[in-house]
């Protein structure tokens, strides 16, 4: 089975140009995609994001000497960001992963003009940039590859259609 790539259509001064949906966005879109589920499923399961180490105290004799007192006991723990916070914080860790998804979903869907799918990327590409932005001092930093992912995509598109065009006869 061969898949084709869905066509943009744009008007130039020429009259109407079809212009081949490009390979890099499409592939830069998947690589943020793809990147954006790699940083959800590590938050999401990794066993160590958060470490602690929890010590019993040191039990005196009862002569009062600390020489022959019991040592202390060190016990380290760590949990995953799900066991500590609930299932609930899978939402905010999905938002990258939709915006992405969304992102690719409209480049290989999009059936209208040229500006509408270029301002539909930016505007998802914004909008995940602003939640990396406000998220970064948590977990919004490891989006940032997935982020840049997208802005790349965004502008090869962008410069790719605003590119003066040939008419083809």
């Amino acid at each position: 089975m061969v898949y084709t790539l869905p066509s943009i259509t744009r008007f130039t001064h020429w009259g109407t140009c079809t212009v081949k949906s490009n390979r890099f966005t499409l592939i830069w879109a998947a690589l943020s995609h793809a990147l954006a589920w790699a940083a959800f499923l590590w938050l999401a399961l990794w066993p160590h994001a958060y470490q602690g180490v929890s010590a019993t105290p040191v039990q005196l004799a009862e002569s009062g000497n600390r020489a022959t007192a019991t040592p202390n006991e060190l016990v380290q723990h760590s949990a995953s960001i799900v066991e500590v916070n609930g299932l609930w914080v899978l939402i905010p860790l999905f938002v990258p992963v939709a915006l992405t998804g969304l992102a690719l979903v409209a480049l290989l869907t999009w059936k209208g003009g040229a500006v509408g799918i270029v301002s539909i990327l930016w505007l998802l590409t914004i909008a995940l940039l602003a939640f990396c932005l406000l998220a970064s001092l948590s977990f919004g930093a490891l989006y940032t590859p997935s982020a840049l992912a997208l802005i790349i995509a965004a502008a090869i598109l962008s410069l790719k259609l605003r590119l003066p065009r040939v008419p083809q006869e």
